[in-house]
């Protein structure tokens, strides 16, 4: 029994340890939740932040969207935060978070640096905008 519970705690240290390194985040989309987001304000965080609209009327476009982020995040090694607007009470712009729903930005040190605004393309323009847009972020800034 003491050698199973070993065995246990080593699996289990060593699923957290690498779980948590860097080479195993790339390319990917994380969910943040409201605690995380005003983290993410307070400490003047650095990346990408998509924020999916609270109306379920827009599920099937906000779907569309996310899918179109998800292919531009593994073909460009990024990493991309979302976050879901419908999950809190009120305004989220009151967190702290200057962008608005169906928005996707980059943030540098806090600070917005530029925005794609969903609201503002058509359905057929959308995957080359997503793919222009990280690309032109991460040529101004993340060299």
């Amino acid at each position: 029994m003491k050698n199973l519970t070993v065995f246990l705690l080593l699996t289990i240290a060593i699923t957290l340890t690498t779980g948590c390194s860097e080479s195993n985040k790339s390319n990917q989309l994380r969910l943040l939740n409201k605690k995380e987001v005003l983290e993410f304000v307070k400490d003047k965080g650095t990346g990408f932040l998509y924020i999916k609209s609270a109306y379920k009327s827009r599920e099937e476009e906000e779907a569309f969207y996310i899918k179109e982020i998800e292919r531009v995040t593994k073909a460009e090694k990024i990493d991309v935060y979302i976050f879901d607007a419908g999950s809190v009470d009120k305004d989220h712009t009151e967190l702290g978070v200057d962008q608005y729903s169906r928005t996707f930005v980059f943030y540098q040190d806090g600070e917005m640096k530029e925005e794609l605004d969903f609201g503002d393309l058509s359905e057929d323009e959308v995957p080359s905008e997503v793919e222009t847009f990280v690309q032109n972020v991460k040529e101004d800034y993340l060299k």
